[in-house]
């Protein structure tokens, strides 16, 4: 799945409740948590609160995967990661540095 196609499915719904995967054949996409802020594609906020999780690039994860908007699943090696992410701390950081096709 090519990066701009998967931003565009993860951009689809307003609020992103995701579940994560053990095993990556069933996730929608894989993710790779980039140690560094500066060379990942994305900045998620993690949300405490599914009600709160209402801007792009905000996440919630679930607990039960028939409950989530998307499942993921968490790789080791960025080479096989379709997206790389880094955890913002600070809700309006977070964003993404790639265009996203349809969005101003």
């Amino acid at each position: 799945m090519s990066l701009l196609l998967l931003l565009a499915h993860l951009n689809s719904a307003s609020a992103l409740s995701v579940y994560v995967e053990p095993t990556k054949a069933f996730a929608d996409f894989s993710v790779y948590i980039e140690p560094n802020a500066a060379f990942a594609d994305c900045l998620i906020y993690k949300e405490q609160n599914r009600a709160f999780a209402d801007k792009d690039f905000i996440w919630y994860t679930e607990k039960t995967k028939a409950f989530a908007d998307r499942s993921i699943y968490f790789e080791q090696t960025k080479a096989f990661a379709d997206l790389s992410v880094a955890w913002t701390s600070t809700r309006a950081f977070a964003t993404c540095k790639k265009a996203i096709p349809g969005k101003k």
